[in-house]
């Protein structure tokens, strides 16, 4: 269970940092010569906290448009990071590398408690993040039906396998939800993210292209079961044996209000639209920049072997 929460966690950690990138990506592609005042260096915090996992965050600082650098951020190795509760004081982090990453995973957050993470460091203004760790919401069955095709490319057979996997979650009433749904494969003892797609239900939230995010909220759902299918492909030798994992996550709203502006701001760059409106990026950073992301999950999984 350790290397499967491992595994996903690298690649959600690589999500979160990957949105950054796609505003830096923006500023690359479309380029205005402007006379712009230098502001004050501001503190970056990116991080998840998840009870599976702990909390791993990133910190580093915001660069001047007259500060020379390669990137928009530069890495924060020295800061002192406090680590709240419920207002109780947890613990102190220390760095563990010179990316600027600071991890906790001895203690384990609890779903329904309020964590407050503050940022000190020289020269910058103290920057937090306060967030609740939502409740999981089961997947409470599934089934799945598997259409496969056996496709020559001109040298060889190879095995085009379709899945389609009907899910059925409980939304709980009363409360406001936002879910978010992953899928898995495992190969060479590490799992990769799949490619999935479902017209069943109003997907808020659809990324591709490498990312494979499907997210939505329970604004028309309130307390109903709901029942939806995704369906995905992958394609492998026979006697290539796998596990399939799927995930729900509970996340934050202001988690899925992140995942939102991200996915508006990649359309905009792939669209590559030279005129647009400019879309903030969302943050939970109290007086600084980044997003922690807090949520709880559940997954379900079944193996399967090519043939």
């Amino acid at each position: 269970m350790e290397k499967w929460n491992d595994g996903i966690m690298k690649y959600i950690i690589k999500f979160i940092l990957s949105g950054v990138m796609i505003i830096m990506l923006m500023a690359c592609e479309k380029t205005m010569f402007i006379d712009l005042p230098d502001e004050e260096h501001k503190i970056v915090m990116n991080g998840l906290l998840t009870p599976d996992y702990g909390l791993w965050l990133n910190v580093s600082r915001s660069v001047s448009s007259s500060e020379p650098s390669a990137t928009s951020f530069k890495p924060v190795t020295g800061a002192i990071i406090r680590y709240y509760q419920n207002d109780n004081f947890i613990t102190s982090l220390i760095n563990s590398n010179e990316r600027g990453d600071y991890f906790e995973t001895d203690f384990r957050p609890q779903p329904g408690h309020t964590y407050k993470i503050t940022v000190d460091t020289y020269g910058m203004p103290q920057a937090g993040v306060v967030v609740t760790i939502p409740y999981p919401v089961n997947i409470i069955g599934f089934d799945t039906t598997i259409v496969k095709n056996r496709q020559w490319d001109g040298y060889r057979y190879y095995n085009e396998v379709e899945f389609f996997v009907n899910l059925r979650i409980r939304d709980p009433e009363i409360t406001s939800n936002h879910y978010m749904l992953g899928l898995y494969y495992l190969e060479n003892n590490n799992y990769q993210p799949l490619e999935a797609y479902t017209e069943d239900i109003n997907m808020n939230i659809h990324i591709q292209d490498g990312l494979n995010i499907l997210a939505w909220n329970d604004q028309n759902l309130n307390g109903q079961l709901m029942e939806f299918m995704v369906n995905f492909q992958l394609v492998q030798d026979a006697g290539f044996e796998t596990e399939f994992v799927i995930t729900l996550y509970s996340i934050e709203e202001d988690y899925f209000k992140y995942l939102k502006s991200y996915s508006q701001n990649f359309t905009i760059l792939n669209d590559d639209t030279l005129l647009f409106e400019p879309v903030l990026v969302s943050s939970n950073i109290i007086n600084g920049y980044g997003i922690v992301a807090a949520f709880s999950s559940h997954s379900v999984s079944f193996r399967y072997t090519f043939y």
